[in-house]
Order: structure tokens, then C-alpha cells, then sequence
């Protein structure tokens, strides 16, 4: 297995076949022209209320034909229609999280030449590396998730969350009460426009995820459906690759190291729930990791995050939450992985769980129980195998399926 970690629809298959493929194709100077420096198109001077923008960057532009030609180098599979380029922003606009007003951003994408027929709001896998964030945007995800969607007229929101981005605290990684109110702000900016951006009123909005993302979409379809005024109604969610219960399947299965990621998912969870519940880190992890994982996690390391953390992630905790962890017993951190889980609830709009047969960074079972636990309380909710693919390449096999499902669904063809 490629010893780099990871990322959202950057399995090491994709991200060579994007990288080589457009060098190949001289493409590296088609993006250099398509992706300005950035401009800002709006700036707004306010206080530091929720849900209000502080800036608008344009990234420069996309056209249709080379929204095809990354999506056939990443080599997505089945191919995915593109009738439109897509213009990216940057936008930044104020939050809170356990309190607090926070400066965050986030990736617009809107699609050139039409009326969005619809409003995606993807959220994003695993990142270690701010440098990678989905705002910036990167070719491997950012760019991919908007030649998929953008690229067939909706428009697509995706917020960096905390720790990414223009945040530079820890990464509020897995932890809901952060997620939901810097995505519900960023979706109340989305129904009053974008700042301009939007020139109707969405109707239909598409919540789509990986990896982290998925546990994300799945918290936010569920706070949509039981918020007394949800700024808009979900019609539909994809997720692929989901960790859903975090303390029943998600924690023990990283904990076996089947993946040279798994200690980064612990050590991002450990980091951020130490952090926004106050709870000091070496009482979970060992003296020599609780020294590292400030270093080897704050967002500037990328993929040598894996040659700073143990690659047994067992070797990070101590002995006393392994043994709480075996015989489920009393720990904070089980606590907040409990407190945090996007499992066991009842979807009433549709939520489709897409999963691989060989990942073993997130397991499958997640989310075949997820749907289980889901149709078992009358959910509208089922888990859909894709293969034998592993936790990346399950991603570029789950995309098209989550675009064509969405045409199916939208209002405006």
C-alpha cells in the first residue's frame, strides 16, 4: 500500500493518474490559466456574527473540457456527464464553536452558463495537511468534487471546518458540536445568495460525503430533519465510506493498524476531543505521543505526519484506556466518541451508504450497520456495495453513482 496517507479521492491510484496524466497532457499549464491568482470579488467588514461573510476570492475558472479530461485521468469510473465549467471562491464568514465566534472558509464552485439546478454540499475526508484544504482547492478533491457536480449544473458548498482552511486551531475532527454550526451558518449564507453568487433561490439540497465526510453528512442530514427551522430540507445523501459509530466499530477497528492511516484518525480524534472537551491528552495517550501529536498534527506536515506517529496505533494510548476500550468500560475519550457518533437514528429524506469490500481504513461493516440500525427504525436508508475496491478507490467508484442519483432526484432539468 502507498505509504502516503490518504486523503479524499486521493488514493494513490487517482491522485498519480490525475498528476501524470495532466503533465502529460501539458495540462499543468491549462490550470495554471484556469486557476488565477485569486481576486477578491467581495470583502465585508462586519462584526463577528454567525453566518456573515467576511470575504468572496475568486480562483479562477474551469471550463467543461477539462472538467471531463480530470475526472477520465483520475480515472472515475463510470464516466460522469459534463455540460458545464465552474468558476470556484473562496469564502470565508464568521461561526462559533462551543461558543466561541470562529473565522472559517470554505469552497464555492458555481457552474458557468445556467441556473444551479441544484445546491450540493459535499464534506470532506481526512486532512491532515492544511495545505490541501478543500477551499484552496487541490486538484484531488476540491477541483474532482467540482468537475463531478459543477460540472453538471448544481452548486457545490464545502466547508473546510475547523483546523482547516483559514482556521488554525486544532481540527475539530468528529466533533458535531463544531461540524453543525459552521455548516448550518455556511448554509444560511447559501440561502440568502452567496453574497451575490446565487442569483435564485436553491430548492433542492444534496448532502455528499467521504471518509470523515461521510460521518459529517450524516450528522447534518440528521440535525436538518429534527432543527425546528433547518435552512433548508435535505432532499437526498450520499455518503461513501462513512464512520458512523464511532465507538462500537470505527474506534476498534483502527485501533487493529490496518491501514498506515489509522493512526492519524486516532491521533486527529484524540486531539480534537481533548481540545474542545477540555480533557488533558496524557490522560489517554502515552508520554512520547502526547508530545508528538501537537507537532505531527497541526496541519503543516502533509504525508510525513506518518513517519511522525507510531505506525501501531496502539502504541500511542495507555494501558488503562485499552483495557477500558476492551472490556467497554468507562473512558472520556469512548465517552465523546459516543457523544459524537452519526449512527442509530432514522432518515426520513433518502441516504444512500456507499461502501467499499476492501477498505481498511474505515470498515465496511460501518455502514452496513449504520443502514441496518437505520431501516431497523424505519429509515429511508440503505448501504450499497460498490466492489472490491479499497477506502480511495472507493470514492472515484461512489461519485458518478452519487451524480446520477442526484439527476434523478433534481427538480430542474
Amino acid at each position: 500500500m502507498d505509504r502516503e496517507f490518504q486523503n479524499p479521492l486521493t488514493s494513490s491510484v487517482g491522485r498519480r493518474a490525475i498528476v501524470s496524466g495532466l503533465i502529460g497532457a501539458s495540462g499543468t499549464a491549462l490550470l495554471s490559466a484556469c486557476s488565477e491568482q485569486p481576486k477578491v470579488s467581495q470583502l465585508v467588514t462586519s462584526p463577528r456574527s454567525p453566518g456573515t461573510i467576511a470575504s468572496i476570492r475568486r480562483l479562477g475558472w474551469y471550463p467543461a473540457f477539462l472538467n471531463r479530461t480530470v475526472l477520465a485521468l483520475a480515472r472515475v469510473a463510470p464516466a460522469i456527464p459534463v455540460q458545464n465549467g465552474f468558476t470556484p471562491y473562496r469564502l470565508t464568514y464568521w461561526s462559533t464553536t462551543n461558543g466561541k465566534p470562529v473565522l472559517v472558509s470554505a469552497l464555492v464552485s458555481i457552474p458557468n452558463g445556467r441556473p444551479p439546478r441544484g445546491l450540493v454540499l459535499w464534506m470532506h475526508g481526512t486532512n491532515p495537511d492544511r495545505s490541501k484544504s478543500i477551499s484552496t482547492p487541490s486538484l484531488q478533491e476540491g477541483v474532482a468534487i467540482s468537475a463531478a457536480f459543477a460540472g453538471g449544473g448544481y452548486a457545490v458548498i464545502a466547508p473546510d471546518l475547523i483546523g482547516l482552511g483559514v482556521s488554525r486551531s486544532p481540527q475539530a475532527y468528529l466533533y458535531n458540536p463544531s461540524t453543525l454550526p459552521v455548516t448550518f451558518d455556511l448554509l444560511e449564507i447559501a440561502v440568502r445568495g452567496l453574497g451575490g453568487l446565487l442569483k435564485e433561490p436553491m430548492r433542492d439540497l444534496f448532502v455528499a460525503g467521504f471518509s470523515q465526510g461521510g460521518h459529517d453528512a450524516a450528522v447534518v442530514h440528521r440535525a436538518l430533519e429534527t432543527a425546528e427551522r433547518p435552512p433548508l430540507r435535505v432532499k437526498a445523501t450520499a455518503a461513501v465510506a462513512g464512520a458512523y459509530d464511532l465507538a462500537g466499530i470505527s474506534i476498534p477497528f483502527a485501533l487493529r493498524g490496518g491501514s498506515p492511516g489509522s493512526s492519524v484518525y486516532l491521533g486527529l480524534a484524540a486531539q480534537s476531543w481533548a481540545t474542545f472537551y477540555d480533557h488533558p491528552l496524557e490522560t489517554l495517550l502515552t508520554e512520547p505521543a502526547t508530545k508528538v501529536i501537537g507537532l505531527a498534527l497541526d496541519g503543516s506536515h502533509g504525508a510525513d505526519v506518518l513517519k511522525l506517529l507510531p505506525r501501531n496505533p496502539r502504541d500511542m494510548f495507555r494501558p488503562d484506556f485499552l483495557e477500558a476500550q476492551a472490556t467497554d468500560g468507562k473512558h472520556w475519550f469512548l465517552d465523546a466518541a459516543r457523544a459524537n457518533q452519526a449512527h442509530d437514528w432514522t432518515p426520513k429524506s433518502p441516504f444512500r451508504a456507499y461502501f467499499g469490500d476492501s477498505d481498511v481504513d474505515v470498515s465496511p461493516q460501518d455502514s452496513l450497520a449504520f443502514a441496518e440500525a437505520g431501516r431497523r427504525r424505519g429509515g429511508n436508508v440503505e448501504a450499497i456495495p460498490l466492489g472490491p475496491f479499497t477506502h480511495g478507490e472507493s470514492a472515484l467508484h461512489a461519485v458518478p453513482l452519487m451524480r446520477a442519483w442526484f439527476d434523478e432526484l433534481s427538480t430542474i432539468a
